[in-house]
């Protein structure tokens, strides 16, 4: 059985300083609004493998916004190619969020007030409109 199963595997091997892009389960994707499952891209990168834990497992440097941890099994990394001929999918489209300049406003009036309830288990949401 093993002997069957062991034909068509690949036994990856990464150097510090490789490319790597990372499969991330649906939980580990953060994103915003509610998109399909199928339409979440699958697999997160590239990032940098740093070095080499034990036998099947490797060290690689996360982005800060990536909140898991940095050590993953080979199973879940792929070796990352760069597209030569189209650049454009090579680029990392991200917003830059500058949070040096943070405004706090005043509230002048309480105008309405609301409790919604959300999610599952159902959660109380309290709105305010202020003025």
């Amino acid at each position: 059985m093993k002997k069957r199963a062991d034909k068509k595997r690949q036994l990856l091997e990464f150097r510090a300083g490789d490319q790597v892009l990372i499969k991330l389960r649906p939980k580990q994707i953060r994103f915003r609004g509610r998109k399909d499952q199928r339409l979440i891209r699958k697999y997160k990168g590239p990032v940098e493998v740093l070095k080499k834990v034990g036998n099947t497992s490797y060290r690689v440097a996360l982005p800060t916004w990536m909140k898991i941890y940095p050590v993953i099994h080979v199973s879940n990394l792929k070796p990352y190619h760069q597209d030569i001929e189209d650049l454009q999918q090579n680029v990392v489209i991200r917003p830059i969020i500058d949070l040096s300049q943070k405004e706090d406003k005043d509230v002048e009036e309480l105008l309405a007030e609301r409790v919604t309830r959300s999610g599952r288990p159902t959660r109380r949401i309290d709105e305010y409109l202020v003025k």
